[in-house]
């Protein structure tokens, strides 16, 4: 077993949510540099079987049971551990005043990009924790830092993936796992593809553009490395100077 803090230079890593978007990117990047990579998503999606290497296993982050049985056909392919595991799973859903929000919606949002975070957590961690130097990495927003407008669902929901990041991370701090969040702001993903975006977004935007998936991709890389083994319980900034607290 490794060192409390080292992370094996070949990894063995879980990728939830990998189908498009952010998650897409996350598996081409960390592929090269794994000895095994898994790709979760939900039934039906899309699986990229050009990519040698990679595993796909059926994942639906609402559902316990498949949340488990996912964490179980993971490591049967890592051969029983891992090292990294990505959480990208979430919706949107749509824009509209708090007012109107019904309570099956809000409740939907919850369940889906928070409850989901917990039981990806609840399911991994103890094998994470077994390698001595996991890391496990969920993606937040900066809605959940500031709060947007008619999203009151949707901000919720990932300011509480920051209170579950920040109190994992304590939790596991002396087992060697790092647990940490990534906030984006406005990223070019399928997403965000029904959602206009407009000159006053972009005006919000120190840098004055949309990110990119690869961008994400590239921090993620970077807090599953070595370099990155003595941060935990952080929320990382990914929004072009938009939210930098």
């Amino acid at each position: 077993m490794p060192a409390s803090g080292t992370v094996p230079a070949r990894r063995r890593c879980l990728v939830i949510g990998a189908a498009s978007g952010i998650g897409r990117a996350v598996v081409e990047r960390l592929a090269p540099a794994a000895v095994a990579l898994v790709a979760a998503d939900l039934p039906g999606a899309p699986r990229h079987g050009a990519d040698a290497g990679v595993a796909h296993v059926d994942l639906d982050v609402t559902d316990p049971a498949s949340v488990e049985a996912g964490v179980a056909k993971a490591l049967a392919e890592t051969g029983g551990r891992l090292d990294v595991v990505v959480n990208t799973a979430g919706i949107v859903g749509g824009v509209r005043p708090a007012a109107e929000e019904t309570v099956e919606s809000f409740e939907r949002m919850l369940r889906v990009n928070l409850t989901g975070a917990f039981l990806v957590s609840r399911a991994v961690l103890p094998h994470l924790a077994r390698s001595g130097s996991g890391r496990l990495i969920h993606f937040a927003s900066t809605a959940g830092k500031e709060g947007v407008a008619g999203m009151a669902a949707y901000s919720a929901s990932k300011a509480g993936i920051m209170g579950l990041t920040k109190a994992l991370a304590k939790e596991y701090a002396a087992s060697g796992v790092t647990v940490n969040a990534v906030a984006p702001g406005k990223v070019a993903t399928p997403l965000i593809r029904d959602l206009a975006v407009t000159d006053a977004d972009l005006a919000r935007i120190p840098m004055g553009r949309l990110g990119t998936a690869e961008e994400a991709a590239a921090l993620v890389e970077y807090i599953a490395s070595p370099d990155a083994s003595y941060t935990t319980g952080f929320v990382y900034d990914l929004s072009g100077g938009r939210a930098t607290y």
